[in-house]
């Protein structure tokens, strides 16, 4: 089989990995090729072929006959992805990876009141730059994956976990915290969200019916 135009076929699967991760494309919604290519200046090829990619990564729900549609993890999913993203990083923190791992740079939270901070953001790009460091292809690429499944369940989480500001703080100062601490933060950053994943389901679940009329 011939591989997709690169061009066009790159462009696609960033934007809709952008768009499955932000919520954009919203959980249980249905991602329409022609619909999709008008928003992308792009033929509909490059963005079919984009959507059957993503369905082979599970990232999207192939109904035959019915199209594409965004996949909404349930309780036991949701426990599951973060105990893989929970794995991706603490293999990422791996001593031995450490020269790596010293040469990448950590994304700083600005001074409390010095503007506008976004914890869900700040925790994402420190996440990717810790498994970015590593530079390892297939944990970089399982990680994506993980990462964009997760995506819409972080923009929830303030709903039911509270203040997020304070724990992405706390893993942003990177040079102030020891290995072992960084790692504490880290385990409890995803315990507290698989011991809730129930409550961030149910939020999932209301959200991929929309609002209510």
């Amino acid at each position: 089989m011939a591989e997709p135009q690169a061009e066009p076929f790159h462009v696609a699967m960033t934007a809709l990995r952008d768009r499955l991760q932000s919520g954009v494309l919203r959980p249980g919604g249905r991602a329409t090729a022609v619909d999709l290519a008008d928003e992308l200046g792009l033929s509909t090829t490059p963005v079919r072929e984009a959507l059957s990619r993503l369905a082979g990564e599970g990232l999207l729900e192939d109904r035959r006959g019915q199209g594409y549609f965004v996949r909404a993890p349930g309780a036991v999913e949701i426990a599951d992805l973060h105990r893989m993203s929970l794995a991706h990083l603490l293999i990422s923190l791996d001593p031995r990876r450490s020269s790596r791992f010293a040469s990448a740079s950590v994304p700083q939270a600005p001074e409390k009141g010095a503007g506008p901070f976004d914890p869900v953001l700040a925790i994402e790009a420190l996440f990717r730059r810790w498994v970015g460091a590593t530079g390892s292809r297939p944990l970089v690429g399982a990680f994506r994956v993980v990462q964009i499944q997760l995506g819409p369940v972080r923009r929830l989480e303030a709903q039911v976990l509270g203040d997020l500001e304070p724990e992405a703080r706390a893993l942003l100062a990177d040079g102030e915290t020891s290995r072992a601490e960084r790692l504490t933060a880290l385990r409890q950053f995803h315990g507290v969200r698989i011991r809730e994943s129930d409550r961030l389901a149910a939020m999932m679940a209301a959200a991929a019916q929309g609002p209510k009329k």
